[in-house]
């Protein structure tokens, strides 16, 4: 440093030095760089590979070779006494210790199909050892549920989802003091007409089935407060829902219903009800009412019916039968309804069981009630359920209606 006569410090003048110049042999000379190895396939490329290789055994299987495929269920590495020593072993396959959270039997002994403890048996006897309330065979992926006869009377929770079940099984419908029932994802296609067996029943699961029609004898359930029937394929929910007359709350998401009965006003204890994902929306109103007339033979049964004649003395007595079995009440104006009568499709212009705008089928007893109803945008029935004047019913005709 160099000091000025004011006391300031000053900076020598120092020669500038050059960077040193680099060059990129010179580093790569000097530093160890590891030679790749060898390149990892995915696992989508491995199975192709794998499922070449398959298809190629079995051509040269088929065309006549002396190699044969042999695929042995035992561990990789256990040395075990070759069952073919005459063919090539091309996989071998290990057993899981535990399969749906229960052991592996690993008895060397075979036992006959009814003698052996699969694990659905297992899962029984564990339930039983738990006093036999609730059941689980859930992901079980049975056909048929096994023998449940122990716990028959004290079994209040019964879980049968993810199975293979084509319809509900018999074992499940005479369950007296069953509380709840879950058969969610499986394929059921059929539901039973007699429900009587289980009288207690309050939660009955039934989603993401295919389900696509219901009887009427299914709504024999005196108990019932929630009912899970959505995602299925029900195009029409049966007006004989109303007998239902415990029910809190129904689920019907993700079907292909374009409208509810009307005699789902008469479930007075109904809390939400859910309807999303479905048919409902108000351009095919006109697609799903009628439009084919009343046939000649509803009109002029409804002809005899309205004034009062003695279809006995005038008609056959197969006639009289057929009158008297399908004359009921017209949802429109409250008079005889005889045969199928026409559809309407109309909304509630209150919010009724939580839904703003439900869509109701309304059975017409002929051209006059259809035309006057059809030419209505919306019903005036109020939010609590009740009917109004409009259509001159009650509840206690809609439960009669039913009977």
């Amino acid at each position: 440093f160099h000091s000025t006569p004011n006391g300031v410090l000053t900076y020598p003048n120092l020669p500038e030095k050059t960077p040193p110049i680099l060059h990129v042999q010179d580093v790569l000379d000097e530093v160890e760089i590891p030679e790749a190895g060898p390149q990892r396939k995915p696992k989508q490329q491995k199975l192709i590979e794998m499922r070449a290789m398959i298809r190629e055994a079995l051509q040269s299987a088929d065309s006549g070779s002396d190699q044969t495929l042999c695929l042995m269920d035992t561990p990789p590495n256990a040395v075990v006494e070759h069952p073919y020593p005459n063919t090539n072993a091309l996989f071998c396959g290990g057993l899981s210790r535990f399969f749906q959270g229960e052991p592996r039997s690993g008895s060397p002994f075979c036992l006959p199909d009814d003698q052996c403890m699969t694990i659905s048996k297992t899962a029984i006897f564990n339930a039983l050892k738990e006093g036999g309330r609730k059941l689980s065979l859930r992901a079980h992926f049975i056909t048929t549920v096994p023998d449940i006869t122990p716990m028959s009377l004290t079994l209040v929770d019964l879980n049968l989802s993810f199975n293979n079940f084509r319809s509900i099984p018999v074992q499940a419908l005479h369950l007296p003091n069953l509380l709840s029932l879950t058969l969610r994802n499986n394929p059921i296609i059929q539901l039973p007409t007699d429900m009587t067996g289980l009288p207690k029943l309050v939660e009955l699961n039934l989603s993401f089935c295919l389900i696509h029609y219901i009887p009427d004898g299914f709504f024999s359930l005196p108990s019932i407060e929630d009912l899970n029937l959505s995602y299925n394929h029900l195009t029409e929910l049966p007006a004989s829902i109303v007998h239902l007359s415990t029910l809190q709350h129904l689920n019907l998401e993700g079907n292909q219903l374009p409208a509810l009965p009307f005699s789902i006003l008469g479930l007075t204890k109904l809390q939400s009800l859910y309807m999303k994902n479905n048919f409902t929306s108000q351009k095919l109103w006109n697609h799903y009412s009628s439009t084919t007339p009343m046939s000649l033979k509803d009109m002029c049964a409804k002809v005899v019916v309205d004034y009062e004649m003695d279809h006995r003395a005038s008609c056959s007595d197969e006639l009289s039968d057929w009158i008297e079995s399908n004359t009921t009440v017209c949802e429109c104006c409250g008079g005889s309804l005889v045969g199928e009568g026409l559809v309407i499709v109309r909304s509630v212009m209150e919010r009724t069981f939580g839904v703003r705008n439900l869509p109701l089928s309304l059975l017409s007893c002929g051209l006059t009630c259809f035309y006057e109803y059809k030419r209505m945008k919306n019903l005036d029935v109020p939010a609590d359920g009740s009917t109004s004047s409009l259509q001159g019913m009650t509840l206690q005709q809609l439960t009669l209606l039913e009977q």
